[in-house]
């Protein structure tokens, strides 16, 4: 069943989750509480774990999903001290969430990776907790801040070295863990236990590795009724969040296993309490030392199609001032409203205190909003996107009040952000990071050759051609002979279509793929197109390459600015890149009009957190 979106936990504290409310008359007497995993893996996971939750309420579990501290939507920072124990109290406030509104006295959690881990953790000594489903725990923490580790180093690229803070800092793959938590996270080793986490766990072993987690046997030694499974569908959840795949036989096992507790358990049902608060306000330092408070509030914006859009609006808590600027954030591929590592909370939390009202968007089909009718789930270049935007954009303008709006995207958001300007949608600018196509042709697959990707496959191909090798391979079938002619007729033709496009536009004639064209259409509409890229990014040259001089001639005339991030890879995922980032975007962030400069609703910092 859809969920709804809700807050809860102590004032300060408090972390964003979905409530998955039981299916009427199949309401069972335990709930399920999702833990996270940490990082990447969340974001990669965050669709499969919403089916989890969906399944488990459709079968009759009352169902919680949150986002831990500091993580998501929560309420917190990376750079918050004791991260580990307020993970730890999350997952209890969760429990005792659940408990209220799903009427139940017993849970049953169920966590990924380091959620499994914090979930066997809170549970000790409780005697509320029915079961635990494990999915890909991490037994030993010392090898997951090893594998973490890597990770990160694995992602460093050509990036200067970190200085100062940053060098107290775990970074892995855009995520941030201090090294206290590092440390605390290093030193877990579940088989170790002073007590069982519960009398049941059903532990899901990878099915991308051999062996085993080494859990089962500590566990039975304790008493515990141990079940190990390898279902299918770890690896492909966990996948890059575009290409991650729903684990539908892990799922269906899961449930079976739920009804078998469930019903052993035979507990009563209890009546369910109020749910969660609609709304976060928290307090948001500034560079002066004060902070303003902001207000985040999960919003659904109909598409006229029976089905709606989520996303979470950030706004002054004071109020925006009637008329001001907004900002809609749009997807970063299939990544979810959080956007790339975090970034868009953060951005979304910063420049509310600074009185601009910030939307965070999932377009249909990705993160917490579903599919238009007739459409397939995580289509990241989706033909109903200009849809979405303009609902979201009336939205902002009819609902909420604003004034101009401004567009911000990321790689297929970027993409978005620019079709939006050429089709002339009510903004006053479009910021485009990173695009890597202008063009996209619908039902076209991830896995096809893209313009941008045609440089790099040439100059691998060209460097083997005079081996023997590729040709035995060749021969062999081996290699893809259909792929390898596609690229070379494409990069000759990448070399002789630009001449040609600006032939035909000399002689006005009709083009198919007119970039030129598109930019000129935008401006003409008053719409500001600024593009950001990391240094030595693709999109650039494809910008050139396909606008011809246009995009030279909108310089000049300063109707379109260009700005370069060194040092950064596609989604920034280093701290000092994503700085570099948040530089360039607050310089080019909405200004105020003075008069709503002039009011700040400052609160003391104290216990104050972004």
């Amino acid at each position: 069943m859809d969920g709804r979106a809700c807050y809860f936990g102590p004032d300060g504290a408090e972390l964003f989750g979905w409530w998955h409310a039981a299916a009427p008359g199949q309401r069972q007497g335990v709930g399920l509480l999702i833990c996270n995993p940490f990082g990447f893996e969340e974001v990669c996971a965050h669709r499969s774990l919403r089916h989890f939750a969906q399944a488990a309420s459709e079968a009759g579990f009352p169902t919680l999903r949150f986002d831990h501290a500091g993580c998501g939507n929560s309420q917190g920072s990376e750079f918050d001290a004791e991260t580990h124990e307020r993970w730890l109290r999350g997952v209890a406030s969760a429990i005792e969430m659940l408990k209220r509104s799903g009427g139940v006295s017993q849970v049953v959690l169920l966590g990924v990776r380091l959620g499994a881990t914090l979930a066997s953790l809170a549970a000790l000594h409780r005697h509320d907790v029915a079961g635990l489903v494990a999915i890909a725990p991490v037994v030993r923490g010392r090898g997951y801040i090893r594998e973490l580790t890597m990770l990160g180093q694995s992602a460093a690229g050509h990036e200067p070295q970190a200085q100062g803070p940053a060098q107290e800092l775990l970074e892995s793959a855009g995520f941030l863990l201090t090294r206290d938590t590092a440390d605390h996270l290093g030193a877990i080793d579940l088989r170790k236990l002073p007590a069982p986490p519960a009398p049941r766990v059903l532990i899901v072993e990878r099915d991308d590795l051999d062996g085993g987690s080494e859990w089962d046997a500590a566990l039975r030694a304790a008493g515990v009724a141990v079940r190990v499974e390898r279902w299918p569908g770890y690896a492909a959840m966990t996948e890059d969040p575009q290409r991650a795949e729903v684990p539908q036989q892990m799922i269906a096992g899961v449930l079976a296993c739920l009804r078998e507790w469930s019903q052993a358990l035979a507990l009563p049902l209890l009546a369910p309490e109020a749910m969660g608060r609609p709304a976060l306000r928290l307090a948001v330092p500034l560079d002066d030392g004060a902070a303003r408070e902001v207000l985040e509030t999960p919003v659904q914006v109909p598409t006229g199609e029976g089905c709606s859009l989520f996303g979470v609006l950030t706004t002054p808590a004071q109020g925006a001032a009637a008329g001001g600027p907004a900002v809609l954030m749009l997807n970063s591929g299939a990544v979810h409203h959080i956007g790339p590592n975090r970034l868009w909370v953060r951005l979304a939390r910063q420049w509310a205190a600074r009185g601009i009202t910030v939307f965070r968007l999932d377009l249909s089909g990705i993160g917490d909003s579903p599919t238009r009718a007739g459409a397939q789930e995580n289509v990241v270049y989706s033909s109903h996107a200009m849809q979405d935007v303009a609902a979201a954009l009336d939205h902002l303008h009819r609902v909420v009040g604003a004034g101009d709006c401004h567009l911000v995207g990321l790689c297929s958001g970027a993409y978005h952000a620019l079709k939006a300007a050429v089709a002339g949608q009510n903004v006053v600018s479009s910021t485009m990071i990173n695009p890597l196509t202008y063009f996209w042709k619908d039902g076209a697959s991830l896995g096809d050759v893209k313009d941008y990707e045609l440089a790099e496959l040439t100059t691998r191909y060209r460097g083997k051609v005079f081996t023997r090798e590729p040709w035995l391979k060749l021969l062999r079938g081996e290699l893809n002979a259909r792929l390898i002619a596609e690229v070379a007729v494409r990069r000759l033709w990448s070399f002789v279509a630009p001449h040609l496009v600006e032939l035909a536009r000399l002689l006005r004639l009709p083009l198919r793929h007119d970039l030129a064209g598109e930019l000129d259409q935008a401006v003409q509409k008053g719409i500001r197109l600024r593009f950001i890229f990391a240094a030595n990014a693709p999109g650039f040259d494809l910008l050139h390459k396909q606008s011809g001089r246009a995009i030279d001639r909108l310089l000049a005339r300063e109707l379109a600015s260009i700005d370069f991030v060194a040092g950064a890879d596609h989604t920034f995922t280093r701290l000092e890149a994503r700085e570099r980032l948040v530089q360039v975007l607050d310089r080019l962030a909405p200004a105020l009009p003075a008069p709503a400069l002039a009011s700040p609703a400052l609160v003391q910092p104290a216990n104050a957190t972004a």
